[in-house]
């Protein structure tokens, strides 16, 4: 009985702290750049989100994005804080509400899937909303035109068109506010006289350009935040240690005797045959109604 407890009890304090991990939800980003880069690296866009979180943020924090049905998953990472590199060793799922859900404990995350578009003859065309139950304060967008493409525009149009030092023309919308629940939607149309990828058009790496848009150092990682489960093994024994020296401290007196050891004792009580009233073993007559005992 006193090991069912024990275990009953553990499972009570562990079940908690198994669901903690998802129980720090994220409902507001700090900033999110939504990046899109058609016909790239393949006949595709790849869309890159590069998110920060609000500085106040409970970790290990539950991210949940939208995910589109065609999107294909390339890849989901936090940046790690202490080096700026991409790190693919955080647990991730994706929902079939059309969502992704991964939980992180740094402050920037990185996710890119791709997803298709339309052809036309030399038109692309295709269209990304941006819909999610999370609150964004700085949101923008910015959609990278193939080097092979004579022309590209948007709907809405984008304020600015800049070159980067990458060679590519980008077509950035301005930072703007994204309440919960509200759409941003983009339809992008363009030209391709060639199926070139843009990538194969980069330049050499030696020659000092660097690759558009990546962190200096990406890491594939063996998909186990070692760190996260040092700590969370660790309070576990903690956790198990305590409760077990709680238990072991119950006092002995509070264990019941065997039922057959009362019953024996009852047995062996003395009783007048006469008037039934207990009497001592020791007693030769009945102080009750005076019958000699035997």
């Amino acid at each position: 009985m006193k090991r069912n407890s024990f275990f009953l009890l553990i499972f009570f304090i562990l079940m908690p702290m198994a669901t903690g991990l998802a129980q720090s939800p994220v409902t507001v980003l700090d900033s999110l750049v939504v990046e899109i880069w058609p016909d790239y690296d393949k006949a595709s866009v790849l869309v890159l989100l590069t998110g920060t979180l609000p500085i106040d943020t409970r970790f290990p924090a539950s991210v949940t994005l939208p995910l589109p049905e065609t999107a294909q998953l390339n890849a989901v990472a936090r940046i790690d804080s202490s080096d700026d590199t991409m790190k693919d060793d955080i647990f991730s799922s994706t929902n079939p509400s059309g969502t992704l859900t991964f939980i992180t404990p740094d402050l920037r995350f990185r996710v890119e899937y791709y997803l298709p578009y339309l052809v036309d003859n030399d038109r692309r065309s295709f269209d990304y909303t941006w819909l999610a139950d999370i609150a964004v304060n700085q949101f923008q967008l910015k959609v990278q035109q193939p080097i092979t493409s004579g022309s590209l525009k948007t709907e809405p149009t984008t304020e600015n068109v800049l070159k980067g030092g990458d060679g590519f023309d980008y077509h950035i919308f301005s930072p703007r506010t994204v309440p919960s629940g509200q759409p941003f939607s983009l339809h992008v149309e363009y030209n391709m006289t060639t199926s070139q990828l843009s990538v194969e058009r980069l330049p050499p790496s030696n020659t000092g350009i660097q690759a558009p848009g990546l962190p200096a150092t990406s890491t594939a990682g063996t998909g186990i935040n070692w760190p996260m489960v040092a700590i969370v093994t660790g309070g576990l024994v903690i956790i198990v240690v305590l409760v077990w020296q709680i238990a072991s401290r119950r006092p002995s007196s509070n264990i019941g005797k065997p039922i057959h050891a009362e019953l024996e004792k009852q047995s062996q009580a003395k009783f007048c045959h006469g008037c039934g009233v207990p009497v001592k073993k020791v007693d030769k007559y009945c102080s009750e109604c005076g019958a000699a005992l035997q």
